[in-house]
């Protein structure tokens, strides 16, 4: 066997592996990495406005909640532009796993009185 053909045999060994230790170890993502909304239901004057700015309907408020469906949910932040108060951000959760479809629905109960 050639030298070089044995390097090219026993680089990847030395090299190591090239994956990262995900998930145990969160992948770091940069500043302007837009994630899912985040309502503050203590903000949330129930207008909504952000379920007519949402391009993909992933946003419908209900008499006492708001509900974001996150596998229709396209990162676009026109929810949180048009949410006069402010009461909607977009957060740092990125990672949209699920085994069940349920599991992409994001209820948020809202604060009475509003």
């Amino acid at each position: 066997m050639t030298p070089d053909l044995l390097d090219r045999f026993l680089r990847p060994l030395r090299r190591g592996p090239l994956t990262r230790p995900y998930p145990a170890t969160p992948v770091p993502l940069p500043p302007t990495v837009r994630g899912l909304p985040e309502l503050d239901p203590s903000r949330c004057d129930a207008s909504g406005a952000c379920v007519t700015a949402c391009p993909t309907r992933a946003i419908t408020l209900d008499a006492g909640s708001w509900t974001l469906d996150v596998g229709r949910c396209i990162f676009c932040g026109d929810c949180a532009r048009a949410c006069p108060r402010d009461a909607i951000r977009l957060g740092d959760r990125v990672e949209l796993a699920a085994r069940e479809r349920e599991a992409l629905i994001v209820v948020v109960p809202l604060e009475r009185g509003r």
